[in-house]
């Protein structure tokens, strides 16, 4: 009895360690094991100051299911990621990672 919940409990965790480091392709919709080696980490940080003038600014955001500009910030992408940037100063505000398209 003990040995059965020994197992169930390291099986749990092992779980929940699998499901954060879980991606979703859009295509199929199943869960993707990325090894922690093998994430990139995005190019810039929340706070960051974005160079505007050297990346191209999103113009159809519904492609990407992004919700609509309803503020002084724009969406730019730079390499896989999508980043919401601050028309005063060019703040990186948010960094979307893996980004749904349709």
């Amino acid at each position: 009895m003990i040995r059965l919940l020994l197992l169930l409990t390291t099986a749990a965790a092992a779980s929940q360690a699998e499901a954060q480091n879980c991606r979703i392709d859009t295509g199929t919709g199943k869960c993707i094991f990325v090894p922690f080696d093998q994430r990139t980490r995005p190019d810039f940080a929340v706070g960051d100051v974005f160079p505007v003038y050297d990346y191209s600014m999103l113009m159809d955001i519904d492609r990407y299911g992004l919700k609509p500009v309803d503020g002084p910030w724009r969406y730019y992408k730079a390499g896989p990621d999508i980043y919401r940037v601050s028309v005063e100063g060019y703040r990186v505000l948010e960094i979307i990672r893996n980004p749904p398209r349709r």
